[in-house]
């Protein structure tokens, strides 16, 4: 038998349950189920292709229930509806299969539109088990690759291991960090009402030891762990369980997932600590329902025994390799010994959320031995134990709102200026209009997750970048971290003097650059809709997409009826929303790669011959068009 016959068989001994291997190729992952995407749950696996252009086979007998063609996500999709009831979606593909290319390429004529989205009749499109059905490609977003996703017939995406896929995966989950936070007001960890992050050692063979850790109350603890693939690859791990002794304490496993709550990643990951790493929480936020959590009767909040405890983490991959976490739990917290002072150190205050409760603190330049004390005001009902000494220098309250309204804290000392801020706050359930520093915001009741607060401020001094025009200030919503069941309306003052209401919307800070809301005019405001706080302006663009790099050149006579026509467009301001190629008046249909910034005609058809005009039109998002031509002779 030759090695590519071998390594078909071996793809088709790949799954269980009538399926096969979807690839010719050994099978490898680069992406891993239920792994963490910003906000939400990889809902698939993804393939390693080695490049463009692998053949897609069909796992099982079928027939086509849907296929997409865009410029980005999955790209090119095909949605194949298995005979057992099951749905396969195969993304980022590079082409479809001749009958299948036939009726896309119809419909995108027909609509003058590349991008579409197709249910074909049941039936129409059948295919067997092994028949060719696409090619693989790097279409959408994403280095080339194949996006391979199973659904249920409650189209709910599940783990492919559970339908027997294996594929090439031999080593131990590796554990890289822990963290643990404090389950309430009321409770310490390392003396702190903060999250805490340790580091661990792993002792050989997927052992591993943090060091001992002091804690009051109830705690709850995260991991940032992976599981290395082949090829460099990290994956995601399986199931986390947290054990006391023999006893089970929680479990999360990554077996099914729902698109009606898959979002919740946003608060599977500890949404505070990304910078340290991706804590995968072992307890569940409050509002957290997807079906990862749905493991275990309990939320995983722990409560610390007198004589403490020692708790082990087990990570576990997707073929049952364990890795081991010891986590030794010793009941209290430091002793902060200060001595009775006249000090002359000032004290800073700020306000702080990583968690479902809010933390004032209190930072003094030198040793303090005096607590500072804490006044909430507002119409939100909201409780405080009051500041705790943590370190010889710092102090902290927790606050723990019980309704939704604005709450003001106020915090006091002898040696420090009023610390006083303003908040809007809703707990999940009560949703509300509130306004602050020209902000005005509609959080839903179903957007918190336990609770949410907002800080709305005016901020001065913010520049405009890539083509566009700064009108007016800026406003600050804070938390940028704080995560969201959604989106919340908010709306700023529209500004004075704009000529054009199509080139002006909402632009939110992201990174060195600016990033386009959706934005419309209502009365004297911008109304725009987010689940990702941060600093929001709004910006006028008035300037051009470009074209570059056209091919053919200006007076250029093929040697075919289908020449290659390409350009590189870019708009680094609002951002393309429409390309338009035309050949006289005969539209061509072309593909864009956002990420390379290239067009391309698919070459579908001949061009009449002759004199003929190319034109390449490109309009961005706030209505700016760019245009050009090429004269070509095209030949007979």
């Amino acid at each position: 038998m030759s090695l590519c016959g071998l390594t078909i068989v071996l793809a088709l001994l790949a799954g269980s349950g009538g399926y096969q291997w979807p690839l010719d190729l050994n099978p490898e992952l680069t992406s891993s189920f239920a792994e963490y995407r910003p906000g939400r749950f990889h809902a698939g696996i993804d393939l390693r292709t080695n490049g463009i252009g692998r053949d897609v086979r069909a796992i099982q007998d079928g027939y086509i229930s849907r296929v997409r063609c865009s410029p980005w996500g999955y790209g090119k999709a095909v949605y194949l509806q298995l005979d057992d009831g099951n749905t396969v979606v195969y993304g980022h593909l590079d082409d479809y299969y001749d009958a299948l290319r036939s009726y896309v390429r119809e419909a995108q004529h027909a609509k003058e539109s590349y991008t579409v989205d197709l249910y074909p009749k049941a039936g129409q499109f059948k295919v067997k088990q092994g028949d060719i059905i696409a090619k693989s490609g790097q279409t959408g977003i994403g280095a080339p690759h194949l996006h391979f996703e199973l659904r249920n017939g409650a189209q709910e995406p599940i783990n492919p291991r559970d339908v027997g896929y294996s594929w090439s995966d031999t080593a131990l989950p590796e554990i890289r960090k822990l963290l643990v936070a404090p389950g309430d007001a009321d409770s310490t960890v390392s003396g702190d009402l903060l999250p805490q992050t340790f580091a661990v050692t792993h002792q050989g063979n997927g052992q591993y030891t943090c060091p001992p850790i002091q804690a009051t109350g109830r705690m709850g603890l995260a991991l940032h762990t992976m599981d290395p693939g082949s090829g460099g690859y990290s994956l995601g791990v399986h199931t986390l369980r947290i054990l006391d002794g023999e006893k089970e304490l929680f479990r999360i496993a990554h077996n099914k997932l729902s698109y009606e709550n898959h979002r919740n990643g946003a608060v599977a990951y500890h949404p505070y600590f990304r910078d340290e790493g991706r804590f995968l929480n072992l307890w569940r936020w409050s509002g957290n329902v997807c079906d990862i959590y749905a493991q275990s009767p309990g939320d995983g909040w722990i409560e610390v025994p007198e004589g403490g405890m020692t708790l082990t983490v087990e990570a576990i991959d997707f073929f049952g390799r364990t890795s081991t976490l010891r986590v030794p739990i010793q009941s209290g917290k430091p002793v902060v010994s200060v001595e009775a002072n006249a000090s002359t150190s000032q004290g800073r205050g700020a306000l702080a959320c990583v968690g479902e409760f809010m933390v004032a603190t209190v930072r003094f330049t030198g040793a303090e031995s005096v607590a500072p004390t804490l006044e909430l005001g507002g119409h939100a009902v909201a409780t405080s134990p009051g500041f705790v000494q943590v370190d010889s220098k710092t102090f902290r309250a927790a606050i723990t709102p019980t309704s939704t309204g604005e709450l003001t804290v106020k915090v006091n000392h002898p040696r420090m200026v009023q610390h006083e801020e303003t908040v809007g706050v809703w707990v999940r359930g009560q949703g509300s209009t509130w306004a602050q520093g020209g902000v005005e915001v509609n959080v839903p009741g179903s957007v918190p997750y336990g609770a949410l607060y907002l800080k709305m401020e005016s901020v001065s001094g913010l520049s405009a970048t890539g083509g566009l025009r700064a009108l007016g200030k800026g406003y600050r919503i804070w938390p940028e971290a704080m995560p969201l069941n959604g989106a919340i309306e908010f709306s700023i003052p529209y500004p004075e003097g704009v000529q054009n209401e199509r080139q002006v919307h909402v632009y939110q800070k992201t990174g060195g650059g600016w990033s386009r809301e959706d934005s419309r005019k209502v009365g004297s405001r911008l109304v725009f809709q987010t689940s990702k706080l941060g600093t929001f302006m709004a910006l006028e663009d008035s300037t051009q997409p470009s074209i570059r790099e056209v091919s053919p050149a200006q007076g250029y006579a093929t040697q075919t009826r289908r020449p290659r026509i390409t350009a590189t467009v870019a708009d680094n301001a609002s951002g393309i929303v429409d390309i338009d190629v035309r050949c006289g008046n005969k539209w061509l249909l072309t593909s864009y790669d956002p990420e390379r910034r290239l067009i391309a005609w698919e070459r579908d058809e001949d061009l009449p011959s002759g004199a003929q005009t190319i034109t390449l039109r490109v309009t961005d998002k706030a209505g700016n068009v760019a245009t050009t031509t090429r004269n070509i002779t095209v030949a007979q």
